[in-house]
């Protein structure tokens, strides 16, 4: 139910705005072919003898836009029934009612209710210059607007404060301003008449939207023949992209990202659906041409884009994922508390295409890349078909289901010939291991926060070095320090860097558990090998370093080469170890 409503009011939102600009604009203008149906003939209704009407029976505007004035008060300046052109005409304290669901009367039936009204209320000669638009000005004073959706939920469009003029040379225009949520909006028009008959449903338009969170103008056409379609070039403007999603309903979280946005192109708004082609998209500092669609039509906005990126810096978007929450914002300083319940894809369908030369992620430059994301139903797909990175290449695909309880990921991927130790330093701040590697991932766990998901996080890994590498630890010292019973940490150890041959490491990984399957490398003649587990929810080791001299350096290592050899352990947090001699343990426990 969370989830409709919420959906619910965006979609109404949408449709009370467009609503709003036609009832602000377009109004003096539907029915101009037809007495009967003449919108400001609506108003004549209202009208007594002597200019003045307190309406209290609900009348029936137009029916392209279903729309219904239902309460107010309607007077003019002037004098109709003594000859007195009519300078304005005054709505105070109006209520409207607008249906977007569809849903019209019977054409016959609005017919015959307006007719018996006609004869029995109005001054002839008040609803002769209504008709014929004789009037300078309708002002509306404290208007209020009720949107109905079509599945049912409604929208409220307060405090209007409008000034159309009459149509003088085929054009209309009017100016004024609405509270919506909170937001003060204005907005200023233009309508002109078309000048050929066959085009008589379609109106040029001029139209601006200026608010404290939103501005837009758009410079072009509606049509009102059939269904209401808005056409045209638009350029919108936003200083934060999430508030004013937050103010319109969608639960995005409070983080970096998602904040300065500019979009121009040509605009087609029709039913529900808003298409933006030719568009040129600035977000965040990142530009973008491409196109871009809204569609309404479902249970959940489905947003379809391709945008091509000149460069696109990925490092505020990283950062608001950490802060992603179902029910409010969590504003800590640690990785653990932060909620990965991803709530923006259980509201929001989504399909994107999106490429760039270059890639930036915190300062890092990645490379080319491009990739396809696709959400649906509170599941995510992304493909990353290629990503230049750290001088190799990635491919992987990314799952979510945050429609589950607890939300489930998994993860699938391969990165090829990258630079070791630039990734070491993106990952943890140190080049802890320089050189060429291959690196394969298949992984998945669920949880709400990163903690929860490390917890429950399996698969396996595999990492090959097939040139070597350089590791940032004497690996002779090791032996040294694991026989001298130091203090715990890896101070004597980090003083000095071992050349690596052939690299191997395979690794299973069981809730949040990594076992090393095979760990081994040789340094010239010295072989190592590794076992033991990594505890990379409470970043604690426990391993068994197994080192011997003399190994065959015409050959990649097997296990039997490392019979023999001498055992050093690694244990406590993975930070400050303690290395020990495994003899001396083995002593110490009998």
């Amino acid at each position: 139910m969370r989830r409709k409503h919420v959906i619910s009011r965006f979609a109404t939102f949408v449709l009370a705005t467009l609503a709003f600009l036609l009832l602000a604009t377009l109004a003096p203008s539907l029915f101009t072919s037809r007495t009967i149906d003449e919108p400001f003939a609506g108003y004549a209704v209202m009208a007594s003898p002597r200019d003045l009407h307190v309406v209290t029976t609900p009348i029936r505007l137009s029916t392209a836009p279903d729309l219904t004035l239902s309460r107010g008060t309607l007077y003019a300046e002037g004098n109709a029934a003594a000859g007195t052109p009519i300078s304005r005409f005054v709505l105070d304290a109006p209520v409207f009612n607008l249906n977007a669901s569809g849903l019209h009367l019977h054409e016959s039936d609005l017919e015959s209710t307006l007719e018996r009204t006609l004869a029995s209320t109005v001054a002839p000669a008040l609803v002769e210059q209504l008709q014929a638009m004789g009037f300078d000005t309708l002002t509306v004073r404290q208007g209020t607007l009720l949107v109905t959706a079509g599945d049912g939920t409604s929208e409220t469009i307060g405090e209007i404060e409008a000034e159309l003029s009459g149509r003088r040379k085929g054009e209309i225009t009017g100016h004024g301003s609405f509270a919506f949520r909170g937001q003060r909006l204005g907005f200023d028009g233009t309508l002109t008449q078309p000048t050929e008959k066959a085009l008589s449903a379609r109106w040029p338009m001029k139209l601006t939207l200026k608010g404290d969170l939103l501005e837009a103008t758009v410079d072009g056409r509606i049509d009102v023949g059939h269904d209401l379609q808005l056409g045209g070039q638009i350029e919108l403007t936003s200083p934060s992209l999430r508030r004013t999603a937050r103010w319109l309903g969608v639960p995005v979280p409070v983080a970096d990202g998602l904040n300065a946005l500019t979009l121009k192109g040509q605009i087609n708004w029709a039913a529900r659906s808003v298409a933006v082609e030719d568009a040129k998209l600035t977000i965040d500092g990142n530009e973008a041409t491409g196109a871009l669609v809204l569609n309404l039509t479902g249970e959940r906005p489905l947003i379809d884009a391709t945008l091509a990126f000149q460069a696109l810096d990925l490092s505020p978007y990283a950062e608001a994922a950490r802060a992603q929450s179902f029910l409010f914002d969590r504003l800590t300083a640690t990785w653990s508390p932060f909620d990965l319940s991803l709530p923006l894809i259980r509201h929001v369908d989504a399909d994107l295409r999106i490429s760039a030369p270059k890639v930036i992620l915190k300062g890092f430059g990645l490379g080319r890349g491009a990739a396809t994301i696709a959400v649906r139903s509170g599941k995510l797909l992304a493909d990353i078909a290629e990503l230049d990175l750290f001088g190799g290449k990635l491919s992987a695909q990314v799952t979510a289901n945050a429609d589950d309880i607890v939300p489930r990921y998994a993860l699938r991927g391969r990165a090829e010939n990258v630079d070791a130790g630039s990734a070491a330093s993106f990952l943890f701040g140190s080049a802890l291991l320089t050189g060429r590697a291959t690196l394969a991932l298949e992984i998945e766990g669920g949880g709400q926060t990163p903690a929860e998901l490390v917890r429950r996080l399996s698969g396996k890994a595999t990492l090959t070095m097939p040139e070597g590498g350089r590791l940032a630890m004497d690996v002779k010292a090791l032996r040294t320090a694991a026989k001298s019973n130091g203090p715990p940490g890896w101070g004597p150890l980090v003083k000095g860097q071992t050349n690596l041959e052939l690299v191997e490491a395979r690794a299973l990984i069981r809730n949040g558990v990594l076992m090393a399957e095979q760990v081994q490398a040789r340094s010239g003649i010295l072989g190592l090998a590794a076992s033991g587990r990594v505890d990379l929810s409470e970043r604690t080791l426990d391993l068994n370093v197994l080192l011997k001299a003399n190994v065959p350096a015409d050959r990649p290592l097997k296990i039997s080469d490392m019979v023999g050899g001498e055992g050093v352990s690694v244990r406590g947090p993975w930070n400050e170890p303690l290395v020990r001699d495994q003899d001396v343990e083995a002593d110490g426990a009998r």
